[in-house]
């Protein structure tokens, strides 16, 4: 392969809204570095009670996430990314922007400094039901046998995630997840299933997004499937 030279192929802001307006997008991605001074809490739908606490707490501009949760803006820098359950002090990687502000914080951006200072330590261990593992194939079939087949497979087969009510790519992705979690709780077991879905696009190679998605879907917890007594 040739080197390809990206120098001068950029877009400015406004140009960059304009398509993200124009071809629908879930929003604008900001890539986070040790030295670009900005940090983000990740905060999974539906909130906890310690998220909660997080957004009353720390001051600061938030907004709506692709996935449902709660993006909160610091300035700041993290070393690395930091998590527990339902929240995640992000530092490295890629973060959409959405723009869908939640009203009464105002536009200036929290700081590092206010975020509790146990935040994303990492907590014990919590015990969480785990699924019998099943054949990929297995995991499908049942998926799509269930009350919820009909729609699953509209999203997983076909990638129809606007005419499913979904509002953007990324909450589809974490919606899918969550559906072959209740037959299948492997984490790689789920990436692959994931990857064979009509749902793949080119975000989920960049960073650890599935990854991230799926360790969110997980931690959400839930019931899972378990093979009939008898």
């Amino acid at each position: 392969m040739r080197p390809i030279d990206c120098r001068g192929a950029g877009v400015t802001l406004a140009e960059a809204h304009g398509l993200a307006r124009r071809h629908g997008a879930a929003g604008i991605g900001i890539v986070l570095a040790s030295d670009t001074g900005l940090s983000v809490l990740d905060l999974d739908a539906p909130l906890t009670l310690a998220a909660q606490a997080l957004l009353r707490d720390v001051t600061g501009y938030a907004e709506r996430s692709p996935g449902g949760g709660v993006h909160l803006w610091l300035g700041g820098s993290l070393s690395r990314n930091r998590r527990q359950a339902g929240i995640e002090a992000l530092g490295q990687g890629f973060v959409t922007v959405t723009g869908a502000a939640l009203g009464g914080r105002g536009r200036a951006l929290g700081t590092l400094g206010s975020v509790p200072e146990q935040q994303g330590s990492a907590p014990p261990d919590s015990p969480r039901a785990v699924a019998p593992t099943l054949a990929d194939r297995e995991v499908l079939l049942r998926l799509f046998a269930a009350a919820n087949g009909a729609p699953a497979r509209a999203l997983l087969e076909n990638g129809d995630w606007a005419g499913l009510g979904y509002c953007s790519p990324s909450e589809a992705d974490m919606a899918a997840v969550r559906m072959l979690r209740f037959y299948c709780t492997d984490p790689e077991q789920l990436r692959r299933l994931m990857e064979g879905t009509a749902l793949r696009r080119l975000k989920w190679e960049q960073g650890d997004y599935l990854a991230r998605t799926i360790r969110h879907a997980l931690a959400l917890g839930g019931p899972v499937w378990r093979v009939p007594a008898g």
